[in-house]
């Protein structure tokens, strides 16, 4: 499965979610009518996992899934299509707004960057906190405390300007998920251009956009026929 790739007004534009390109492992012909009834079986466990990840329905997704894993360990669209799995139910605990909570922490003493971030994580249960700074000695303090809190930080710089994005809650559990699950595909099949395309989602929701343009340019070398990807691609060169 892919995963919709971020909007950006500035500098990405919006996608649609669209599904993969799946791939069932040859049977080998002298293993006979058992072999043919597992295959029949697989292909109907990820039938059932993709009609419930549509229908919204991530638990149950995540797990026919697992048991398709149990059948397939080494099958590497099953990894992908977990991960993107583990990425919905991550965006769903984090609720209608992303980021789920962001400040511009300018012309403030480091105590009171500390301070809004102890107030975001009060009133965040799970999702994505954002602040920024054009300070760095804030900018570390922050990412320090965050850390040692328990939460995922990914920071960028933007000419004067530092974002810090910091995954919390359920929302970092499952995301996190999700990027090791795409990047498990890869350690299986290198050639697998979806799971970089979910990587470079993966990193453009959480404010890492130079890794992210990183996966998607691998993604569409892979496959130049995404049209989707590659105006996506234009869009953010311009």
């Amino acid at each position: 499965m892919k995963l919709q790739l971020p909007t950006l007004i500035a500098v990405c534009i919006a996608i649609l979610l669209i599904g993969g390109i799946y791939f069932f492992g040859r049977d080998k012909p002298d293993l006979g009518i058992a072999v043919n009834l597992e295959s029949e079986e697989f292909k109907q466990l990820r039938s059932d996992a993709k009609d419930a990840f549509k229908a919204g329905k991530y638990e149950q997704a995540i797990q026919l899934y697992a048991v398709a894993l149990k059948m397939r360990p080494e099958n590497a669209e099953i990894y992908n299509d977990l991960g993107a799995v583990y990425y919905q139910q991550g965006i769903k605990y984090a609720g209608p707004e992303w980021p789920s909570w962001q400040k511009d922490i300018i012309g403030g003493s480091t105590d009171d960057a500390l301070a809004e971030l102890r107030v975001a994580l009060e009133q965040t249960a799970s999702g994505i906190i954002n602040l920024k700074t054009r300070d760095d000695a804030i900018a570390n303090a922050l990412e320090a405390a965050a850390k040692a809190l328990g939460g995922e930080v990914y920071r960028e710089r933007w000419e004067n300007e530092t974002s810090l994005n910091i995954l919390i809650g359920q929302t970092k559990v499952f995301l996190l998920k999700a990027r090791d699950h795409f990047l498990r595909t890869l350690d299986l099949k290198p050639t697998h251009s979806v799971a970089y395309r979910n990587l470079g989602s993966f990193y453009m929701k959480v404010g890492r956009t130079d890794k992210a343009i990183d996966y998607y340019q691998e993604a569409y070398k892979l496959d130049p026929r995404d049209a989707e990807l590659e105006e996506y691609l234009i869009q953010f060169r311009k």
